[in-house]
């Protein structure tokens, strides 16, 4: 076979390629010199550690880890992420009055951060109240804060009836957040931006998301539930309880099928220097943000009829939780004011934790009470 030496020109191309191969290696050199060199290198060092670890890192962390990356316009977080949830209502929410619409408005996420953030320490303390050694008025695993102007008789209300029960294959619980807006002391996981002192309208780290969680497992255990995630508490805190009702009264009217209602805050506790204390309880060798009851009544001269039909039935819920997880339930605060607890049997309002918990610690607390609560339900 003979041989032909190839053109000229092609031999000069090839020995071309051939020189720019030790200025390539040195540019890539250059490039992860500078990398290591930098914060960004850093960052990617960690993402590619946690890669390691977890085969589950996205493209996207890995892209915003390089040096003047920018998230894509379009919306990559995934459907599981906090804030998505099986059973969640419609975005659409009901009508507000016209002096309260910037109440309904879809307001700004915070962004989300590219790697777990370093946090100034937090001057939080922890504590559990169960009532036992409190001074609380109670026994067994019932104790209670009376703030009314009522004798309240346990024995007897854990006798009565309540009038609460199960039917149909519709809408049977619903709930809301008066003050949605309510968050927790960030970690480096869930480090949203404040729109207010331990508040933020990022509903994947207020109250709205501890909702999500108890609607979640309600749906899973069959009944099925309705999750407002109107924030009636922002932009303006004044009249929340107002904009709230009208919220509960048209969910109602388009589902009359309600059996229960439960308005999801969370509470503070912090003294004058500024500690803040967070209630806790050890449930299954886990860290809970502790709960309780607040119920309304007709002690401040608005009509509330079923009041006690409604502390018979939060009692029952309270001794089923203490039962399954003991310590887990504060004493039930009973109020004068209704807490728009009169519209229908089987309403009560759920402080999860405290601003001194994290968003971990009051998720937990809800997957239980959401679970004793089934449990109540679907016995009767």
């Amino acid at each position: 076979m003979s041989y032909r030496k190839p053109p000229r020109r092609q031999r000069r191309g090839a020995a071309s390629r051939w020189r720019i191969l030790p200025r390539l290696a040195l540019a890539i050199f250059a490039v992860t010199v500078l990398l290591l060199r930098t914060d960004a290198g850093q960052r990617l060092e960690l993402l590619l550690q946690q890669a390691a670890q977890n085969k589950t890192l996205s493209a996207l962390a890995l892209f915003l880890a390089l040096p003047g990356s920018e998230a894509p316009d379009s919306d990559t977080r995934p459907a599981d992420e906090p804030g998505l949830s099986a059973g969640s209502s419609p975005a659409a929410e009901s009508p507000a009055p016209e002096d309260t619409q910037a109440a309904q408005i879809t307001l700004p996420e915070s962004a989300a951060p590219e790697l777990p953030a370093e946090l100034p320490p937090s001057n939080v303390t922890s504590v559990t109240i169960d009532g036992k050694a409190d001074g609380y008025t109670g026994s067994g695993s019932i104790y209670i804060q009376n703030r009314s102007d009522y004798d309240i008789d346990i024995p007897s209300l854990l006798k009565a009836e309540d009038g609460v029960r199960l039917s149909g294959d519709e809408v049977q619980v619903l709930i809301v957040h008066t003050h949605g807006s309510e968050s927790y002391t960030p970690d480096p996981y869930n480090n949203y931006t404040p729109t207010d002192t331990d508040r933020t309208t990022d509903t994947r780290y207020n109250v709205v998301r501890v909702g999500d969680e108890i609607c979640s497992v309600l749906e899973s255990r069959g009944i099925k539930t309705l999750h407002s995630k109107t924030l009636h508490d922002s932009p303006a805190y004044s009249g929340s309880y107002d904009r709230a009702l009208e919220d509960i009264s048209a969910r109602m009217k388009e589902n009359p099928s309600i059996k229960a209602v439960i308005d999801v805050h969370r509470d503070a506790m912090i003294t004058q220097n500024g500690t803040k204390y967070k209630t806790v309880a050890e449930v299954n060798g886990e860290t809970t943000a502790q709960l309780m009851l607040v119920c309304g009544t007709d002690g401040g001269g608005l009509v509330h009829d079923n009041w006690k039909k409604n502390l018979s039935f939060q009692m029952k819920l309270q001794d089923r939780l203490n039962t399954e997880y003991p310590g887990l339930m504060r004493p039930i605060n009973i109020r004068n004011e209704r807490f728009n607890q009169h519209v229908t049997l089987g309403s009560m309002l759920l402080e999860v934790g405290t601003s001194g918990n994290s968003l971990p610690e009051a998720l937990a607390s809800a997957r239980l009470f959401a679970n004793a609560l089934a449990d109540e339900l679907l016995s009767r």
